[in-house]
């Protein structure tokens, strides 16, 4: 199997796992996106409704969780080849 396609297979195994194993570390992550977004409003000195400020989170935690799947996959990868992977 080529290291591409490894690097998606354990990409979304780790979506997996987020939901069920990992659940603990989503929740984290969550939390980590509603800081982020009131840092984000205070260092802007920007106003948001509670709305914006949910999506502003949804988007920084799915952001955070697309990083943490493609970490997980990328070091399986790099574990079974004993070979370094640059993006």
């Amino acid at each position: 199997m080529k290291t591409g396609e490894l690097i998606r297979e354990y990409t979304i195994e780790a979506n997996l796992k987020l939901n069920q194993q990992y659940n603990g570390t989503k929740e984290a992550i969550q939390l980590i996106a509603e800081e982020k977004a009131k840092e984000f409003m205070m260092t802007g000195d920007i106003g948001l409704s509670l709305e914006e400020r949910k999506y502003l989170a949804q988007i920084i935690a799915r952001s955070m969780m697309q990083s943490f799947s493609l970490g997980y996959g990328v070091g399986k990868v790099e574990g079974e080849t004993k070979k370094q992977i640059y993006l």
